[in-house]
């Protein structure tokens, strides 16, 4: 085989890429020189356009979404590989949060005594109101502890999967809800895949005349996406401020300007993408804050009820 032909088709070589399957034309894949290549043209160019899809996805709201569907295509990351990518690193950056800072740094200290009497002072008061609840809460030296049994699961009473329900409780209380919480977060990245295209129908009616479903679902695609990016360079802040006192005062505002960031950032994309005014944006913007919030309620529900179930 002459090195004018591909090493994966034979088909004539006209380029450094084969016309027909796409292959590089790498003199050899043994060398060091073509393994560098590949990670130097990943980290690069990811088909070239990583770096400036991010930079578009943060700065500018709604420019992906409108470019996708003005067929400038080329430039950019494709929707859904964009969202996969970032919902991974997005997930795995927060598991790796929770195992260096499961609690947050208060936790990390024992509360003092005056914090411990408090407390049960507290219980106390609850317990004259509430006692049912109150009698299954502890005060200790790290905080409130709940003492339940196997006894409080055959308490339980429901209409539907009252068995299931019942041995999931035991299940849980036997590991104090290891298993759950961790079924609970290997859950999560999936049931989006199911919350996005339901959150896309509710824009179906709003824009019933002048834009397609699939339209919406890649909206909420990129809007995602660029959440799960300031989300991961918020969690990145906080576990610098770990490590570095002087910008604790700085990750203590991350959570606001996040916050802030994300209303912005749908108002915006609707606004560029979506081209209607002020007070048509603003009053979708409401429907679609509120659905939002109840799809995510009721998921995390029954992502919370499927991971108890399985655990």
């Amino acid at each position: 085989m002459s090195s004018t032909t591909c090493g994966n088709c034979d088909a004539p070589l006209t380029g450094p890429y084969c016309a027909h399957c796409g292959q590089h034309a790498h003199e050899s894949a043994r060398s060091l020189g073509a393994l560098f290549h590949d990670a130097w043209h990943l980290i690069t160019h990811i088909d070239g356009r990583l770096w400036t899809t991010l930079a578009t996805l943060l700065t500018q709201p709604g420019r992906l979404t409108r470019d996708y569907f003005a067929g400038r295509r080329a430039r950019h990351l494709p929707p859904f590989r964009l969202y996969f990518v970032l919902s991974l690193l997005f997930f795995g950056l927060a598991s790796v949060s929770e195992h260096l800072h499961p609690s947050g740094a208060i936790a990390h200290r024992d509360l003092t005594p005056a914090d411990v009497a408090g407390i049960r002072a507290d219980l106390q008061q609850a317990g004259a109101a509430a006692p049912a609840i109150a009698r299954h809460l502890h005060a200790t030296d790290s905080g409130i502890d709940v003492d339940v049994g196997p006894a409080t699961c055959d308490r339980l009473q429901l209409r539907w999967l009252q068995a299931e329900v019942r041995a999931a409780c035991r299940r849980q209380i036997a590991d104090s809800g290891k298993s759950m919480a961790h079924a609970f977060r290997s859950y999560i990245p999936k049931m989006m895949f199911v919350f996005l295209p339901l959150v896309a129908l509710v824009m179906v009616p709003l824009y019933w005349t002048s834009h397609y479903y699939v339209e919406h679902l890649v909206f909420f695609l990129h809007t995602h996406a660029a959440l799960f990016l300031a989300m991961m360079l918020d969690m990145l802040l906080e576990l610098l401020s770990h490590a570095l006192a002087w910008l604790n005062a700085l990750a203590a505002l991350g959570g606001i300007a996040l916050s802030c960031y994300a209303v912005w950032y749908v108002y915006r994309s609707m606004r560029r993408f979506y081209g209607e005014g002020r007070a048509a944006t603003l009053g979708k913007l409401a429907v679609i804050s509120l659905s939002y919030l109840t799809f995510l309620a009721v998921m995390m529900a029954a992502t919370l009820l499927i991971s108890a179930l399985t655990a």
